[in-house]
Formats: C-alpha cells, sequence, structure tokens
C-alpha cells in the first residue's frame, strides 16, 4: 500500500515535470503577464528535488511520527484500551449514531479552528473505536478524515484558512459567514448520507459464521492430520520426526497467522504489546489520560490559532511578555527558562510536536511506566506511523519546487495557466476563479500559497467581488485537498488506513463533484444578489 501511495506520489511529480517543459514560466502584475519561457525541471532534479521536499517539509512527517509516539504510550498503559471500551459500549447498538457524532465533531472542530494537522491527534481514537464496531477502513477514514478536509471546504473561522483568507485579501474573518455555515451544514449531511448509505459492517452473525467455517476447517484438517499419521505410521522414525518438524511448523505458522489478525482493527494505530498496569492490584483507570490528553490537547488549539491576526486579540501577547519581564535580582529568569518558546497565539508545529511529547512523558510518569517501557513504547510508536511521515512530508514535492521558484522572481507555470483561464472573461467569474482554485491547488497544498499566487489576479475586483471570491478560493482548495494525491492529510488518512488511492477515489468522487457544484452554486447566487 506505502508503495501504491508512493506511486500516485510520484506520477503527480511527473506531471509537473512534463508541463515544466511545454508550459512557461510567468509573472502577472499590473494585468499583465510577463513570460520568461521554459523552465524545465531536468534529469539531476527528478532526484534532487524530492530530497530537498522532504527535507523542507519533514516538520509534517515529524508532527505524524510523533502522534504514533504518543499512542505507544498511551496503549501501553492500559488506559487507552478502558477509553476505546467504555466509548464503543456506550454506543452499543447505537453505532451510527456514533458514526453521525464522529462527523459532526470533526467537520465542526475543523471548520472553526483550521488547524487540521493538530485535530488529526484525534483520528486514532474515533478510529479505534469505529473498528471495534466492525466498520470498514474506508468508512473510518471518510468518518475521521474526511471530515476534517469536508470541514475545511466550509471553513467558518479557521485560521489556517479563512485567516489567511482574511490577511491576503484583505476581507474580514466573518466574511460570508451566512453562506459558510449553510454550505457546511449542507455538506455534513450529504456526508452523512454518503457513509451511512455505503458504509460496510461486520455483524455479530458475520463473526458466527466466520467462526463455524474456521471450526469446520480445523475439524477437516485435524482429520486429514489423523489419517496422514495413520498412513505413516509404518514409515521410519526419521520420517516421524519430519511429520513432527512439520506439524510444528505449521502450528507456528497458524499462532503467528492468529496473531496478526487479532492485532488490526481495535487497535489505535500504534503498537500491540502486553498492557502494563498501574500495579497488579488495582485496575488501570482511564479518568488521567482523558484530562492530561484534553488538557495538553486544548492548550495546542488554542496555542496555534493566531488570536491577534484574527480578530486582534492580543491578551495572549500581553501574558506573554508579563511573564518574560519577571525578573529576580534583575535577572530575567523565565526569558532564560523558556527561551524559544512562541507565546500563544504563534505556536507552530514545532511546538505542537513538542507539546505531544512531553503529553508522553507526563502520562508514562502517571502510570509508572518505567523508562525503557516509556522509551520502548514510544519508538514502537513512531516505527508504525514511519510510512505514514515520510510520505505526508512527500506529499509537498511540487510546492517544494514553487517555494523555490517564488523566491527566484522568474515566476511560475502556474502564473501562465491563471493569466490565460482569466482572459476568458471579464472582471470576476465564478467559473474561472473556481477552475483557476481547483488547477491551483494541485500545485499548492498550502492555502496561504495559493492565495498568495491568487491575489494578484483577483485584487482588482471590487468589494463584493473580492468578498466572493474569498469563499470561493478556500471552498474549492478544501475540495481539492478532499482528492488531490498532493494532499498531505489525504496521503496520510490513507497511509495510515491502508486505503488506496484508487479505491478513495472511487468512493468519495461523487460527493466531491456534488461539493464542487454546491460551491459555484453558491457563489453563483451571491453574485447575483
Amino acid at each position: 500500500m506505502k508503495k501504491k501511495l508512493l506511486k500516485v506520489i510520484g506520477i503527480s511529480f511527473l506531471i509537473f515535470v512534463v508541463l515544466s517543459w511545454i508550459i512557461p514560466v510567468g509573472t502577472y502584475s499590473s494585468g499583465e503577464l510577463t513570460t520568461n519561457g521554459i523552465d524545465p525541471v531536468g534529469l539531476i532534479d527528478l532526484f534532487n528535488t524530492p530530497i530537498q521536499a522532504f527535507t523542507t517539509f519533514v516538520l509534517y512527517g515529524i508532527v505524524f511520527a510523533v502522534i504514533g509516539g504518543l499512542y505507544g504510550v498511551m496503549e501501553r498503559t492500559g488506559a487507552l484500551e478502558k477509553v476505546t471500551g467504555k466509548m464503543t459500549k456506550a454506543f452499543i447498538g447505537k453505532e451510527r449514531g456514533f458514526v453521525i457524532l464522529t462527523v459532526i465533531l470533526f467537520t465542526v472542530l475543523s471548520s472553526v479552528t483550521g488547524l487540521i494537522i493538530p485535530l488529526f491527534a484525534l483520528v486514532p481514537l474515533f478510529a479505534a473505536v469505529l473498528f471495534a464496531m466492525n466498520y470498514d477502513k474506508i468508512t473510518v477514514l471518510a468518518s475521521t478524515v474526511g471530515s476534517l478536509l469536508v470541514g475545511s471546504i466550509a471553513s467558518t473561522y479557521g485560521f489556517n484558512i479563512t485567516g489567511y483568507t482574511k490577511n491576503l485579501l484583505g476581507l474580514e474573518m466573518s466574511n460570508q459567514i451566512v453562506a459558510k455555515v449553510i454550505l457546511l451544514v449542507i455538506l455534513v449531511v450529504a456526508l452523512i448520507f454518503v457513509i451511512l448509505t455505503s458504509s460496510k459492517r461486520t455483524t455479530v452473525k458475520d463473526v458466527k459464521e466466520a467462526k463455524v467455517n474456521k471450526d469446520e476447517k480445523e475439524v477437516k484438517a485435524t482429520k486429514v492430520e489423523k489419517v496422514s499419521k495413520t498412513t505413516k505410521a509404518t514409515t521410519s522414525k526419521s520420517s516421524k520426526k519430519t511429520v513432527k518438524d512439520g506439524k510444528k511448523t505449521s502450528s507456528s505458522k497458524k499462532a503467528s497467522s492468529g496473531k496478526k489478525t487479532t492485532k488490526s482493527n481495535t487497535k489505535a494505530f500504534a503498537v500491540s504489546k502486553s498492557v502494563k498496569k498501574v500495579s497488579e492490584k488495582s485496575k488501570v483507570s482511564a479518568v488521567p489520560l482523558v484530562i492530561v490528553f484534553l488538557l495538553i490537547f486544548i492548550l495546542c488549539l488554542v496555542g496555534m490559532y493566531n488570536w491577534y491576526y484574527a480578530f486582534g486579540i492580543d491578551f495572549f501577547s500581553n501574558i506573554h511578555e508579563a511573564i518574560m519581564s519577571v525578573e529576580i535580582e534583575d535577572f530575567p529568569i523565565f526569558e532564560h527558562l523558556l527561551s524559544g518558546l512562541s507565546e500563544l497565539g504563534y505556536w507552530s508545529n514545532v511546538e505542537f510536536a513538542g507539546a505531544l511529547i512531553i503529553m508522553s512523558g507526563i502520562i508514562a510518569w502517571i502510570y509508572r511506566l518505567s523508562l525503557n517501557d516509556f522509551i520502548d513504547s514510544f519508538t514502537e510508536g513512531v516505527k508504525k506511523w514511519l510510512p505514514t511521515a515520510c510520505l505526508a512530508a512527500l506529499a509537498s514535492v511540487i510546492l517544494s519546487i514553487l517555494y523555490q521558484a517564488s523566491y527566484s522572481g522568474t515566476g511560475t507555470l502556474v502564473d501562465t495557466i491563471n493569466a490565460k483561464i482569466f482572459e476568458l472573461t471579464d472582471g470576476f467569474n465564478v467559473l474561472t476563479t473556481g477552475f483557476v482554485s481547483l488547477i491551483g491547488s494541485f500545485f499548492f497544498n498550502d492555502l496561504y500559497y495559493l492565495l498568495a499566487n491568487v491575489s494578484a489576479y483577483v485584487s482588482g475586483f471590487d468589494a463584493a467581488a473580492l468578498s466572493n471570491a474569498g469563499l470561493l478560493i478556500q471552498s474549492v482548495y478544501g475540495i481539492a485537498m478532499l482528492i488531490f494525491p498532493t494532499s498531505v492529510i489525504l496521503i496520510a488518512g490513507l497511509s495510515l488506513f491502508k486505503v488506496s488511492y484508487k479505491e478513495w477515489i472511487k468512493y468519495i468522487w461523487k460527493f466531491a463533484l456534488i461539493a464542487f457544484l454546491l460551491v459555484l452554486l453558491t457563489c453563483g447566487i451571491i453574485t447575483l444578489l
């Protein structure tokens, strides 16, 4: 599966390579495109660029790897199993209700915060419960990762979506808020409908039938084995030894196979080792785990949401400044102790990864894991998530090229494509702006860079058209991240759940098309009003 996803990323990169030999690069300014000839990707760059992309965006990979390490520690304590077990038990007979709850929770959190990568830390927890309810992997993927991406389509106050639109296009955070809320509600209902009508579950009846079939096979195998023993009873002792050894090997293989099956869906994608309880006499409590997880997770969301640039709130900045100014005998103690720590509202993935590591250590200490157990479980979790981490970093290989080109001043081939599309209409047009956003999202898998690229074309629109364009661009970008193989979150989700890109597209394309048409229709109606 990992090789298939790597192939998909590679094909996306090769598409860009071919286009670089055909489409000239250019810069757009004051309503005119200045072309500078083609700037093709050479043979050596075919190998250098993926390495550069990996080193440039390795922080994405580190975050996913650390999430895996956190779940490795939580799973080792035994408390994580308690949490998922209680969540599963609470929704016995109400499994569809839990799916609906998961979709609503993930889409709303994504829409309101825009912090999709940090929210990914919730995915393994809810996925473990959904798997325990016997839902298939693509249903679980759509309910969790898919919901995060759908929430970004109708981002209401998410800073990494709406906040970027506000600051790069000069709009307000509440821009088109009524349309966004309506769009969010419709998309959530549509996604729930798609998931519930196409979900597959292994029912109790299926489990019993599978067990019966397994028992029948074992009985047949036993009979065959007895016949084989009777037939070979007259053979030499060496033959008996061979049969005995073969039997041991077969049993070993069965045990290994059984172990592999047991490890699968109810685990939270971390490690599957024996549970280490707090003590032999007492049961593991899930309460400390839940409290620590929620407190630090909420702190991360608050710290990574830029309150000042979103709403002009400088409360956290003032607190940070006050703490850092504290002196003991004219020595700024906290300025040195907390050196390198950004103020709340300016946290990045670096602080988030650090917070998860600290959370892992606190949980290990509360549940009395030895240092070796803590290191082993964290390392095993990282190893489990390592392929996902590497693929997430490589998903930005095209952005890496465009990122470097933005500093050269020669422009990009995306500018040339945009100019040709915008020339088809006069002023703001829903179709041309929509398709520019869709095509641009393939190359710029980060909305900030997409908006920076498109802003030169839409900045000349009047206030009403610019407001509409802002909604259109960010919404189409969200749809693109739901289907394009350059989407970091999508690639990470596909890797984690072992779903092929082909399977996902076959599952989601109708919803994505409806969402795209719905966004165009919404923006079209707003234009006419």
